[in-house]
């Protein structure tokens, strides 16, 4: 009795819709107010020696004081990330620092988890839901913090303002978000191609089941579906015969067939075809404008060509990471296959009849479970398994995104909005994003997984309440679901947050700021940390008139008040072809007091090269100072001739 007291007394505060609006604006921005403070203290404590973070500020810098990408500044990502951050930094005023592009890199963290779980509160009218994401996607994108300015952390800005456009996607026209939706997509594509083509044809297949003009034709339909499940293993074609590579493309291959397959369940929705219009103009604008822009800034057409379609399909070649999948989750692509497969049969054999309470009881339950170990399982916490001995286990409950697509309602299935349709279709691409490079990558390439995870968790949710009579069960099953939506929130602010928070301020209020030209916010995790750093940039300044390095250490660049004397790249041993090389060498050979920043070690780590820099720098240099790992060297004339 006293549970349908509180149920009466709850009915008039749902019914509010100012009241929930308010409330919700309270506990988003008090949870983003946590976030800021962990986030900074996090951002500003430590520093990753691979420095791919000096890179990106060094060539971002190249761009804003002189123009020419690709064909001055070396990079192999797109546009789009130089216009954006350099018309920020340049707008205001903001130095190119590491103090300036770690604080960028904390509110893109910060402003990312708050749009994905805004996102989430438009997909499910729940801002419990909204609150949830906003705090497992801020944990998962901790991985920023390894490498501030890198373009993962803009990926994931654009990742959470497409699901939170497509959110804005009505039944009836919505000519305005499609085409914000297409120039989002075109922005993606020119920050890094491959992630952007993997999101480009989730949308398209998104359509293909949404527009009438697209459905009712069978092989457009049929050739993205195709397209959908074999890009993975076209993508890793070169590589298939590794190990790990056949593993990762198959992992995502089915899971990619499985939301196929529920897909074919459903019955298509019927959308505007003028839509599909506003989607391709919103695209094609963006992408027109981003490429005049930069060939404005000095950048030949070569050049950019080059440098968004030539140097991303090196990459693949120049530098790998393995991501080495465990074993144990062939049992979960078992798994999931198997009940997609179930479902599309189940669906098909009951021919649109109405669900069961029954069915639909199953289906929730099962929703919930899924979503509950999917949502977890990104910032790693995954349940029922030990997370630590499961390689690979962000990726692990990828098979399951088909479950995000599950209607839980008593009538017939209606047709899921576009977002809901979009979003598990993201979710298993943007896996890919993982190669070839499987670093910080693979947390992004499981971030959507956070998201899709909710969503399953909100349907199953609705499901369970619609499958239960109104009366005594339903509240005592409300009653239930209370007590454990409880448990569940204290775990996730207390792990999450409240330990999170400590764990950052404690780190910060213990490490050691860096005093250097830039970096004065920065702290390290010891003074010999610092005074290596130091020891290091102090001669560059004093010693060398220009440095070169090896492999790339770029913020020694930034430290020591310098500019590189031609092209730099962490990698650059295998990132520059033999023309860049050759650029390299003219630009120096006639430089007196040349300095030779190396780092054998650090070299190795990214795999030797060969080439004709690699073979210039072997000659002519002499010793004047070591620290640690670090050796300087020195050229007192210009290189001798050949």
């Amino acid at each position: 009795m006293n549970l349908e007291r509180l149920a009466a007394w709850a009915a008039p505060l749902r019914g509010d819709r100012r009241l929930r609006i308010a409330l919700a604006a309270i506990c988003f921005a008090a949870v983003t107010l946590v976030t800021v403070l962990i986030a900074h203290p996090r951002m500003f404590t430590g520093f990753a020696s691979y420095d791919d973070e000096g890179y990106m500020l060094t060539a971002l810098k190249g761009f804003v004081n002189h123009g020419e990408l690709y064909d001055r500044v070396f990079s192999q990502y797109g546009p789009f990330y130089y216009e954006f951050w350099g018309g920020i930094f340049s707008s205001f005023g903001i130095p190119v620092d590491h103090d300036a592009g770690r604080t960028v890199t904390t509110v893109v963290w910060v402003l990312s988890s708050l749009l994905f779980g805004l996102g989430m509160w438009r997909l499910t009218r729940s801002f419990l839901f909204g609150l949830a994401t906003q705090v497992l996607a801020f944990s998962s994108l901790y991985v920023l913090t390894n490498e501030p300015m890198h373009p993962i952390g803009l990926i994931a800005l654009l990742l959470a303002a497409i699901v939170l456009i497509a959110g804005f996607v009505r039944e009836r026209e919505s000519p305005y978000a499609m085409a914000v939706l297409g120039a989002a997509l075109a922005a993606l594509v020119l920050v890094k191609i491959n992630v952007g083509i993997f999101a480009v044809i989730s949308v398209a297949l998104a359509c293909a089941v949404s527009f009438p003009t697209l459905w009712r034709r069978r092989w457009p339909r049929l050739g993205i579906e195709v397209l959908f499940v074999a890009i993975p293993i076209l993508l890793m074609l070169g590589k298939i015969g590794e190990g790990w590579a056949r593993h990762y493309a198959v992992h995502v291959a089915i899971s990619a067939l499985a939301v196929v397959l529920v897909l074919r369940a459903r019955e298509p929705a019927r959308r505007a075809a003028a839509d599909l219009r506003w989607l391709l103009g919103g695209f094609l604008v963006l992408a027109v404008v981003c490429c005049v822009a930069i060939l404005g800034a000095g950048t030949s057409v070569h050049g950019l060509i080059d440098g968004v379609i030539k140097q991303p399909l090196r990459q693949g070649s120049a530098f790998t990471i393995a991501l080495e999948l465990s074993r144990r989750v062939y049992a979960f692509d078992v798994v999931g296959l198997g009940g997609a497969c179930a479902y599309w049969y189940a669906v098909r054999r009951r021919g649109g009849a109405e669900s069961s309470p029954l069915w639909l009881g199953i289906w929730s339950l099962f929703a919930i479970v899924v979503g509950v170990t999917m949502a977890l399982s990104v910032p790693g916490q995954l349940l029922p398994f030990d997370s630590s001995s499961l390689a690979g286990y962000p990726l692990s409950m990828l098979p399951f995104a088909w479950v995000a697509l599950v209607a839980t309602t008593t009538g017939p299935e209606p047709s899921p909005s576009f977002a809901r349709l979009l979003l598990p279709l993201l979710a298993v691409l943007q896996s890919l994003h993982a190669f070839p490079v499987a670093g910080s990558q693979v947390f992004l390439s499981a971030l959507l997984l956070v998201p899709t995870g909710v969503l399953c968790v909100a349907n199953g949710v609705r499901g369970l309440a619609r499958a239960t009579e109104a009366g005594p069960d339903r509240v005592a099953l409300a009653g239930f679901g209370v007590v454990v939506a409880v448990t569940l929130s204290w775990f996730v602010v207390n792990v999450y947050l409240r330990e999170s928070l400590d764990t950052a301020r404690a780190g910060y209020d213990a490490a050691y700021p860096l005093h250097l030209p830039g970096a004065s916010e920065v702290r390290l995790g010891s003074e010999e940390e610092v005074t290596l750093y130091t020891d290091v940039a102090h001669a560059i300044k004093r010693d060398c008139a220009a440095t070169l390095m090896e492999p790339g250490m770029d913020s020694f660049y930034l430290w020591s008040e310098q500019e590189p004397p031609s092209f730099t790249a962490t990698a650059w041993e295998k990132l520059f072809d033999e023309e860049h090389q050759e650029r390299v060498i003219e630009a120096t050979e006639g430089t007196k007091d040349l300095c030779l920043l190396r780092n054998r070690a650090l070299a190795a780590s990214w795999g030797l090269g060969e080439g004709v820099l690699v073979r210039y720098l072997e000659h002519g240099f002499r010793p004047i100072g070591k620290w640690g790992e670090y050796e300087l060297l020195r050229r007192e004339g210009p290189a001798r001739a050949s």
